[in-house]
């Protein structure tokens, strides 16, 4: 019987070729069966992919296996040592070790530590000794050491420095004290006060324009029309007309009536206003013909807030000063031909006045003003009342008209 020829097996670069291929295993032969003749060049070419698939990951398993058998007899090795080095140190330091009996022999209750410091603080012992010599027989030289008396001694050094410290910390009080004094003095005299009352004056402004149309703005750091002033600390703007009202707090003495009416037009002037307000703390800084309250040619006012500098402020009375600066400036408005019809306004106006000329008539009453204080408050809120009631009647007939 002939032999059959050996498959010839080339290979390339990318490619493999099998000649004089004789494959007789039955299972290849039956998976081919199943394949129509046109498709079984490429599920031979497929069996070979998964075949050479399958013997390479067959290949990566045993490499695995060789891996992890390696760690395991390590693992066990690393466990081995560790059992013996815990068996060494349970036997040097446990209960029955070589470490305990060598503590116990030397820091024991009997040891020799404790028998070293037993002697060396006993009553006949060195440190005793050292201590006797150092600070001499019942500490008589530590004693003078603590003698506050003695110039030498460290503890007359402290004591000095500690009073020395005293004294110049009751001069910085006296110094502080004195200080205050001086401040308040200044107070009294300079732009410290006058800082303090302005604030005041703008919280009573904010007071005044709250739930209104009107708007106040503060302006006593600005430079106005006068390139050169800051006069006017404050413009109260109207909402019904766009009038502007300025209005300078003053809290210092030696103002004459000239200068008063001087300072409010270039108010006036300085911030574009149709109405100046000047606000006194208190009617002793003013001349006695001005007083409480007092008007200049019909756009300029002088009002004081209380009687003295020792009184506090009655915010009523720059409330009303308001009022009747609003019905000034509506009054200007209607007299520089607005589509009015001024006959109700003036009618107003005229109220206005009647309530300021009450008001001259409290402020009479001042001079016990501690004893009437009740009565000259319900009487200035009653003026109050019907000045806003007036002025507000003005407003609503600006506000008529404009609708109008």
């Amino acid at each position: 019987m002939s032999q059959k020829p050996a498959p010839k097996v080339e290979l390339a670069a990318d490619r493999v070729q099998v000649s004089e291929l004789e494959i007789t295993n039955s299972d290849v032969v039956e998976y081919l069966e199943e394949i129509e003749a046109e498709d079984r060049e490429e599920a031979i070419q497929y069996a070979l992919n998964v075949g050479v698939k399958t013997l390479q990951l067959a290949e990566t398993s045993r490499e695995e296996e060789f891996v992890e058998r390696k760690f395991s007899e390590m693992h066990q090795e690393f466990e081995t040592e560790i059992e013996r080095i815990e068996d060494e140190v349970e036997e040097r330091f446990g209960s029955d070790g070589d470490v305990p009996e060598i503590f116990q022999k030397h820091l024991g209750e009997d040891g020799k530590l404790q028998e070293h410091i037993e002697h060396a603080f006993s009553e006949d012992g060195p440190f005793v000794d050292r201590l006797d010599e150092e600070l001499g027989e019942d500490g008589e030289r530590i004693q003078e050491a603590l003698d506050p008396d003695d110039e030498g001694t460290p503890t007359y050094r402290l004591k000095s420095a500690l009073l020395d410290e005293i004294r110049s910390l009751r001069d910085k009080i006296e110094e502080r004290e004195t200080e205050e004094e001086t401040r308040e003095e200044l107070k009294q005299e300079t732009t410290l006060k006058g800082d303090d009352f302005e604030e005041t004056v703008g919280n009573i402004l904010g007071d005044v324009v709250r739930n209104t149309t009107d708007e106040v703005e503060p302006t006593g750091e600005e430079l106005g029309e006068r390139s050169d002033r800051k006069v006017g600390d404050f413009v109260l703007t109207l909402g019904d007309t766009g009038q502007r009202i300025v209005v300078e707090a003053k809290s210092a003495t030696n103002y004459s009536q000239p200068k008063i009416k001087e300072e409010l037009a270039e108010a006036i002037e300085n911030r574009d206003a149709d109405y100046a307000l000047i606000v006194f703390e208190c009617e002793s800084y003013v001349p006695d013909k001005i007083g409480y309250f007092q008007e200049f040619d019909d756009d300029r006012l002088s009002v004081a807030l209380s009687a003295d500098e020792d009184d506090d402020v009655e915010p009523g009375f720059l409330r009303i000063a308001i009022n009747w600066a609003r019905a000034r400036a509506v009054q200007s408005y209607v007299d520089a031909g607005a589509d009015l019809e001024p006959e109700a306004i003036q009618n107003d106006i005229g109220e206005v006045e009647d309530a300021i000329g009450r008001f001259s008539r409290v402020r009479t009453k001042t001079t016990n003003i501690r004893e009437a204080a009740n009565e000259i408050d319900e009487e200035l809120r009653s003026i109050q009342n019907d000045v806003e009631d007036r002025v507000g009647k003005v407003r609503a007939e600006l506000q008529g008209a404009s609708d109008s």
